[in-house]
């Protein structure tokens, strides 16, 4: 489990009144780095936008789906303000722990329990 990013205490539910705690160690994203993510994702798919040219047929809707998909990923990741990078969490359900894998920081977070098969929802845990 990477623990090099900031430590925050998180409450998960299953959809009912049962909650565990847990902790989960962020990255934060400087207006530099978010903007640098943005281009990086809006490069990618353009470049697959412009080798779908070659295509045929398949090449009148990838190249306008790619463009798309293009801006909007990059808001997406101009708009985000961090990294997950680990994190541990006991499933209310279960008690099964459930590690949280890596993604872009959007609340509510959620991960699937490999023990019971629920979602597990994690909020910031009110200190």
């Amino acid at each position: 489990m990477e623990t090099d990013g900031e430590k925050i205490a998180i409450s998960a539910n299953v959809g009912d009144e049962r909650t565990q705690n847990g902790v989960i160690y962020v990255k934060w994203f400087s207006p530099p780095e978010r903007m640098s993510q943005a281009i990086k994702k809006l490069g990618l798919f353009w470049l697959i936008a412009v080798v779908s040219v070659v295509i045929p047929v398949f090449h009148f809707v990838s190249i306008p789906l790619f463009f798309g998909l293009g801006v909007f990923f990059a808001l997406r990741s101009y708009k985000s303000e961090g990294k997950v990078l680990s994190g541990l969490v006991l499933c209310p359900h279960c008690l099964t722990e459930v590690k949280i894998k890596p993604t872009e920081i959007q609340w509510p977070l959620s991960e699937i329990c490999q023990n019971c098969a629920r979602v597990v929802r994690m909020e910031k845990s009110v200190v």
